[in-house]
Order: C-alpha cells, then sequence, then structure tokens
C-alpha cells in the first residue's frame, strides 16, 4: 500500500461510517445496540480512543521511545468505554474527530519509511506503521460497520 491508496482506504470506509451514524438522531446515541452492551454513542468513543492512541504513539517512536506494548485489549476496552461514558455526546463526537483529523495530518506529514518500512521502529515488531494506522481506522471501521447497519436495518 503506498500513501494514496491508504488515504484512500480511510476516507472511503470513514464515509461509509459517517453516511451510517448520520442516520442516527442524538438521542438515539445513547441506545444499547452494539455487542449487547455498546451504545452509538460508546462506539465513537472506542473507534476515538483508538485513534488517539496510535496519534500520539506515531511521536513517542518518532522520537526514538519505547512505548508501553498493547497489553489487555480487553481491559483497555473497558477503561476507554467508562471514561466515555462521562462525557457528553458532544465531546465524544469532538474528541473522536480531532483524532482522526490527527491520523490523516500524520499520513500526510510522516515520511515513506516511517510508515512503510517494516524495519523504521523496532517497537512495530516487524509491522509497518501503516498497518497499525489500518487496523485502527479504516479495519476498525468495517469492524464495527456491519452491526451498525443490521441495526439500523432493523429500526428503518
Amino acid at each position: 500500500m503506498n500513501r494514496k491508496e491508504l488515504m484512500d482506504k480511510i476516507l472511503s470506509s470513514r464515509e461509509q461510517l459517517d453516511e451510517a451514524l448520520g442516520q442516527i438522531s442524538n438521542e438515539r446515541m445513547a441506545l444499547i445496540i452494539l455487542h449487547g452492551e455498546w451504545s452509538v454513542k460508546d462506539l465513537i468513543g472506542h473507534l476515538g480512543f483508538w485513534e488517539s492512541r496510535i496519534a500520539s504513539l506515531f511521536p513517542l517512536l518518532k522520537a526514538g521511545k519505547t512505548p508501553e506494548p498493547f497489553k489487555d485489549i480487553d481491559l483497555l476496552n473497558s477503561q476507554a468505554i467508562d471514561e466515555m461514558r462521562t462525557l457528553s455526546l458532544a465531546d465524544v463526537r469532538r474528541l473522536e474527530k480531532s483524532a482522526y483529523q490527527k491520523i490523516l495530518a500524520l499520513i500526510k506529514e510522516a515520511s515513506d519509511p516511517e510508515l512503510f518500512n517494516s524495519d523504521h521502529f523496532a517497537w512495530t515488531e516487524g509491522r509497518c506503521f501503516e498497518e497499525i494506522i489500518s487496523d485502527n481506522t479504516w479495519g476498525h471501521y468495517e469492524e464495527h460497520l456491519p452491526e451498525l447497519q443490521a441495526w439500523l436495518k432493523r429500526v428503518a
């Protein structure tokens, strides 16, 4: 994958996510519809949490620092959801949008080796940073979008 393909994939998947989210009123954002325990607001917060983690991870790696590995993903997800539930929908949306914009800026500003060389950052253990971005943007949207779309069909 190259930079243009990465951006195109993110923007295309994001368009699908935004289209689905655009069909949901603010009142329905709090309904528990995903995984039997998550609201749409929780989903937005979850996506934003991971986008934010990746956006903050990149400068650390670039500065030669070694971040903590992602140990217990389920625990991180649970903690992120608990934290997001204390915020208003507007705040959750603002945080997620900001994190998403940081990812897009990161892609534009990073060098090709930083994004696409699997040996550039030792912390990534042989993975290109692009793969980590993909996992936490378009890959993450595509992971959660089918359940969201299925719910939208049921309530239509």
